[in-house]
């Protein structure tokens, strides 16, 4: 009797005591569970994003694409005949019934960006160059536009395909695009998701917005994204230039960015229009959404806890009797497999450490490799400056020495020029690579004769070759087409380029050999052109050769250090003939010499005779068209204005000097018709700018305020300067330091119609 009272008593402490044991275990459970769902909010958040980005990016994908098969349908409309006009009566329905039906306007498109809408109203879109260059060469593009440069009026969300040429109301055009209101694509890309707390970006190939669902960023085009979010300390140079990289190479990824405001950057491809998709959100919004669901799954674990708990003190009894050896053979199996499972855990989380600082470390050698460069090119770049600044120096104080003997300042004045020159060149390089790396290279293409293009590289380098005695040849072969569109100044800078280094790198008494071969093609449009720069002076190494298209890179060795240089020019060379969708590559070995192939498409353009003559005359004109000439000319700096005075003066040109603007516009308004011929506008002055005094020129009530020719004159040489210039008014750009051949140039092309634009070889 005592014994069994003894057992019951046992039975009665142990089955509390087990009950108490099964809570605490319990609530350690619960304590684990909420770790672990931690965890899966910070692993599984990247994952729900990444699903969010994907479904934004394949119903934007969906919907651009519709709008590309709409417009198709007016490219098979207007192609069947080959003038068509939104005046006749079956054009005007079937223009008006695709509009309504579509939602939107229609519009016909040139390739300078001039447009005229289904009803016959002419305009111009302000698409960037690029763009235009990518509907040139055959690709879709989308984007937020306005109507023109100074946005008077509102614009919307461009589509555009490109086409064959066609004819309406006598002007040609070549692409068909419709223009969306931009709230459409607002309500296409509105995120349920993040409770609408997420910022959208589309980005074109050069990474700048085109399009964003920030009602205050509607129309912030051409503002790099990346540069924004360093400007707002959001993320570092470092991760700014790895999502650089991952973009530039059209991948598809999620980071996690910004220590004290961390943020989830979502990217990927849009292979319709060559364009990116951005998307960032919070990582706090994100992981609110994930607690909700922790918080479900933690309600729903307690409840299944606690009827466990019940469960269990109900079987407690039978389980008190199971043999305790056995126990201990579970406890001893389990332990072994959580140390099983913990050590392949660890196993895994080495690796991806492994890992992390495997890529790590070859970011920090990419950045160390680059700062190198950089240091090499300054370095470079201080000689290269320091050697013709010596020059120059020296020479003035011979000068001044030799003042008596003209024969002397004569060959001083010529080794001052080329000084000047080299000068000149090195500083172009670097504007050349900073408007090619911001992506505002403007591009203008004309029809040329390919023949006369490669006469004047000819004349160019012949005198450069024949003075260190050297053998340049110049070979055609199957030329079909003679008469071609591009952009014969940018042709000319990357063949000059080639065969300046050509020049430069060939020993005296070497070969240059320059080929001009046009190959078969399928295209009756475009022809194709091959073009091989070759020959036989020192070569380049194999390392060299794998980098020689870099920016920033020289050869190194005893013969190639006594060349000035940037290290820029095949890099802008190589990123010149991209952009006009051609190929270069080059062979070389040391010692034997260096030949670099050229493959470029050229648009054919319509065949026509030339005459020598003509360009004789041209030649002969320009020597006295300055002759006689009155010019009214802003300039703030006397230093310049009065070396400007003084090269009029021997042209035989006559020239009133206004220190600034407002001068300027009031000397033109009391001047009488025919006071002056020509107005020079410097841009950067006090007062009032060249932009303002241009506009006020033309808002004048004087007869000739619409009329008289306007130039800028100013050191101001990017693209988006000269477009600022044509924009308010002038008639061309010219770049400081001024040449009189290329004023000359200028004012002959205003005088008899052939266009002004600027310097475009600086």
């Amino acid at each position: 009797m005592q014994i069994r009272q003894k057992v019951i008593k046992r039975k009665r402490i142990i089955i509390p005591m087990l009950i108490i044991l099964l809570i605490f275990s319990s609530i350690l459970f619960m304590k684990l569970l909420l770790n672990r769902m931690n965890r899966y909010i910070d692993e599984n958040g990247k994952s729900s994003m990444g699903a969010v980005v994907e479904q934004i990016q394949q119903t934007y994908e969906l919907q651009v694409n519709g709008y590309y098969s709409q417009l198709h349908l007016v490219e098979d409309y207007i192609l069947k005949e080959k003038e068509v006009s939104p005046e006749t009566d079956a054009n005007q329905n079937f223009f008006e019934a695709w509009e309504k039906e579509a939602g939107s306007r229609l519009v016909f498109l040139q390739e300078n960006g001039k447009a005229m809408t289904a009803d016959g109203t002419k305009m111009r879109i302000d698409i960037p160059g690029k763009l235009l260059l990518a509907l040139r060469n055959g690709h879709n593009i989308a984007k937020l536009v306005a109507w023109n440069y100074e946005e008077t009026q509102s614009g919307g969300y461009l589509v555009a395909i490109p086409c064959q040429e066609y004819h309406m109301n006598g002007e040609v055009y070549t692409a068909v695009g419709t223009v969306y209101d931009h709230s459409k694509l607002d309500s296409m890309l509105k995120l349920k998701s993040y409770n609408e707390n997420a910022y959208l970006f589309l980005l074109d190939e050069e990474e700048n917005i085109t399009y964003t669902n920030q009602s205050e960023d509607k129309f912030f085009r051409n503002y790099s994204l990346l540069k924004h979010l360093k400007a707002d300390k959001a993320i570092t140079e470092k991760e700014a230039a790895l999502l650089q990289k991952k973009m530039d190479k059209k991948e598809q990824g999620l980071e996690l960015l910004g220590k004290d405001k961390p943020f989830y950057l979502g990217y990927c491809p849009i292979e319709s229009n060559n364009s990116m998709l951005i998307c960032i959100v919070k990582k706090s919004v994100v992981d609110n959404m994930m607690r909700n669901y922790q918080k479900t799954v933690l309600f729903t674990t307690i409840l299944m806890g606690s009827f466990i708990i019940l469960l269990f003190a109900g079987l407690f009894y039978s389980i008190s009797k199971l043999n305790i050896a056995d126990q201990k053979a579970e406890c001893e199996k389990r332990n072994s497999e959580l140390q099983l499972q913990t050590m392949k855990e660890m196993e895994a989380a080495n690796k991806k450490l492994k890992k992390a600082k495997n890529i790590a470390t070859e970011a920090l050698q990419t950045a160390e490799n680059a700062n190198k460069a950089k240091t090499d090119f300054l370095s470079n770049m201080s000689h290269d400056i320091r050697t013709p600044m010596n020059a120059i120096i020296g020479i003035t104080s011979l000068i001044r020495h030799d003042a008596g003997d003209k024969a002397k300042v004569t060959e001083y004045a010529d080794k001052i020029d080329t000084s000047s020159q080299l000068l000149l060149g090195i500083i172009n390089d670097v504007l050349d690579m900073s408007k090619i790396e911001a992506g505002k290279t403007v591009f203008k293409y004309t029809d040329f004769s390919i023949l006369d293009f490669i006469q004047e590289i000819d004349h160019m380098f012949k005198i450069q070759a024949e003075e260190k005695n050297q053998t340049l040849q110049f070979t055609k072969e199957n030329i079909l087409h003679e008469w071609v569109n591009g952009d014969r100044v940018h042709l000319m800078q990357i063949f000059s380029n080639l065969l300046s280094n050509a020049v430069k790198y060939t020993q005296k008494g070497g070969t240059i050999q320059f080929l001009v071969e046009e190959c078969e093609s399928n295209s009756s449009t475009y022809a194709k052109y091959r073009f091989l720069v070759c020959d036989n002076g020192m070569g380049m190494s194999a390392d060299f050769k794998d980098t020689i298209f870099d920016a920033f890179t020289r050869a190194e060795g005893s013969l190639t250090n006594k060349i000035q240089g940037t290290g820029l020019g095949m890099a802008i060379t190589k990123n010149l003939v991209e952009s006009m969708g051609g190929t270069i590559e080059v062979e070389s070995e040391p010692g034997q010499g260096s030949c670099f192939e050229v493959i470029m498409n050229l648009k054919v353009a319509e065949n026509r005779s030339v005459s020598l003559e003509p360009q004789a005359e041209k030649e002969e004109l320009d020597k006295n068209i300055l002759k006689g000439m009155r010019f009214l000319c802003a300039e703030d700096n006397e230093l310049n204005a009065e070396i400007l005075i003084e090269l009029l003066k021997i042209e035989g040109a006559e020239c009133t000097i206004c220190e600034n603007g407002e001068r300027l516009l009031n000397t033109f308004e009391q001047s009488a018709p025919g006071d002056y011929d020509m107005i020079l506008m410097d841009v950067q002055m006090p007062v009032m700018n060249g932009y303002e005094a241009t506009k006020a020129i033309r808002r004048s009530t004087h007869k000739l305020a619409k009329t008289i020719p306007i130039v800028a004159m100013t050191a101001n040489a990017f693209s988006e300067d000269i477009q600022h210039s044509l924009a308010a008014g002038m008639d061309a750009h010219i770049s400081k330091p001024v040449e009189m051949k290329v004023l000359k140039k200028t004012i002959r092309n205003i005088k008899f119609g052939e266009g002004g634009y600027r310097n475009a070889g600086h």
